[in-house]
């Protein structure tokens, strides 16, 4: 018996894979935004103490891969990103080698090209054609931190390199207390709390400070608001009109 029913032609594998990253690219967003807080605020910490980079990467490794997910149709992101895996590895190997200062410079750089990698990805996500859901809300947080992230590289390359740019900071000889005083002036200057016990003594370092601290006030002022009023404009429009 022959069936009438007639079925469309199955979707290729890449057609899959296609829907299947547009399905997941929003919770993504959220996912990326958890990692990385962790990254930041709890496993950086214990990095710090342990004077370790080995302790990052079982939270690295699932953030990039995240990563790679996301941004999976575009190749040159991608290289990027597995470029910036191939660095966090060569500075863990210099790290158990004995040589700290360059393994620390190397998981810096590493960072930073990660990160920009990253703010471009998630820009794209949370700016893509599509109705405003919570991920993509969560996704500007996420941009936030990939900001703050980027300008703490750069403090900690500039502070390794020229240890006299800022005051307060610790010494080239400690490159793992740079990291992460870096990371806290980064923050503490997107946020403009200004603590005061870290200070730019260059032109170049307080140039980038009043950068990033324009940034800071201008981002949720600007993006963030503006994400949140294209989502309350959506549910405003499923409401009945008033009888």
């Amino acid at each position: 018996m022959i069936s009438t029913s007639s079925r469309g032609p199955k979707p290729s594998p890449r057609a899959r894979v296609a829907a299947l990253r547009r399905r997941w690219r929003d919770p993504a967003l959220t996912v990326l935004t958890l990692l990385l807080a962790a990254q930041m605020f709890i496993i950086h910490p214990l990095t710090v103490v342990s004077h370790s980079p080995l302790l990052a990467i079982p939270l690295l490794a699932p953030l990039l891969v995240i990563a790679v997910i996301v941004v999976s149709d575009h190749l040159v992101t991608v290289v990027i990103v597995l470029a910036g895996i191939g660095m966090t590895t060569a500075a863990s190997v210099l790290h158990l080698s004995g040589a700290a200062a360059s393994s620390f410079l190397l998981h810096l750089i590493a960072g930073l090209v990660v990160s920009c990698a990253l703010l471009w990805v998630v820009a794209k996500a949370v700016y893509a054609p599509g109705r405003i859901t919570f991920h993509r809300i969560t996704g500007t947080f996420l941009l936030y931190l990939i900001v703050g992230a980027i300008f703490s590289a750069v403090y900690g390359i500039i502070d390794l390199l020229a240890p006299h740019a800022f005051r307060g900071m610790a010494p080239a000889a400690h490159p793992g207390a740079v990291v992460d005083q870096a990371l806290y002036f980064s923050f503490s200057t997107l946020t403009t709390a200004g603590f005061g016990d870290i200070v730019p003594s260059d032109a170049l370092t307080r140039g980038l400070s009043n950068l990033e601290a324009i940034i800071g006030q201008l981002f949720p002022a600007t993006v963030i608001a503006r994400m949140m009023t294209l989502r309350m404009a959506r549910y405003s429009e499923k409401k009945p009109p008033p009888v």
